[in-house]
């Protein structure tokens, strides 16, 4: 059993328990699908939170494929009181974007490490209403990631030059049970950027661009595991390539 009273990602209860679900979220002005956490959990969460602030600092501080200062006072203000112990990024993000649509199937192409020019995986809804591809263009070194809602919208988000200590970092971090992590190049938030959180049911995405646009899905963890699999493979395909 998971130590979440709710989440978005639990078949919705009827009755006398949703009744009291719903009192409770109204009571502490939470957004329906963000849950609360018992003391057990609220304790491990809080630790978690605290490793991948530390974490974020030190890596904003130079660490791994960072080549010059990065100006915090110039971050984006959830970064930046998330970086102060101000926020819960997790509670924050999910304010914003509490009814984000859920992700449950992935096709990819190709599916193993042959090589192409051009990689996708397209992650879909259930009702086929909102989908998430991404493209890895291996000879440019660009990986994009689009958000499309109803075949009419679509916001894209470019990541060029990614480091392959900052894609081993990330893949690392998103193969956790819990946690935050971010995939962004060495510009930081100065280039679009994606935000993870590792919940019990299935993971979130925030993407966040400079231009001022942003976009959220929810996606469940067999499709997790597959797409981070999957741009592992891609990634990294010399490490494939041989035996």
């Amino acid at each position: 059993m998971s130590s979440f009273d709710y989440d978005p990602g639990d078949t919705p209860s009827i009755g006398a328990r949703s009744h009291r679900i719903r009192e409770e979220l109204q009571r502490d002005e939470l957004p329906k699908g963000t849950g609360r956490l018992n003391p057990n959990a609220l304790a491990s969460h809080a630790r978690i939170s605290a490793q991948d602030r530390q974490r974020l600092l030190r890596d904003l501080s130079g660490t791994g494929s960072l080549r010059r200062s990065i100006k915090i006072d110039q971050a984006p203000t959830t970064i930046k009181q998330f970086l102060r112990g101000e926020i819960d990024l997790d509670t924050e993000l999910a304010r914003r974007f509490a009814k984000a649509p859920l992700l449950t199937t992935i096709a990819r192409s190709p599916q193993d490490a042959r090589p192409a020019g051009r990689a996708t995986a397209m992650l879909i809804s259930q009702d086929s209403g909102a989908m998430l591809t991404f493209d890895i263009y291996s000879d440019q070194d660009i990986s994009e990631a689009t958000f499309t809602l109803n075949h009419m919208l679509a916001l894209r988000f470019h990541l060029s030059n990614l480091s392959s200590y900052d894609k081993r970092r990330w893949l690392d971090l998103m193969r956790r049970d819990a946690g935050v992590a971010f995939l962004w190049t060495s510009r930081r938030w100065e280039d679009d950027y994606f935000i993870f959180v590792l919940r019990p049911h299935y993971v979130r995405l925030y993407a966040f661009s400079p231009q001022r646009f942003e976009a959220s899905v929810r996606i469940t963890h067999p499709v997790s595991r597959q797409l981070i699999n999957w741009l592992d493979m891609r990634w990294f395909q010399a490490d494939y390539s041989h035996p």
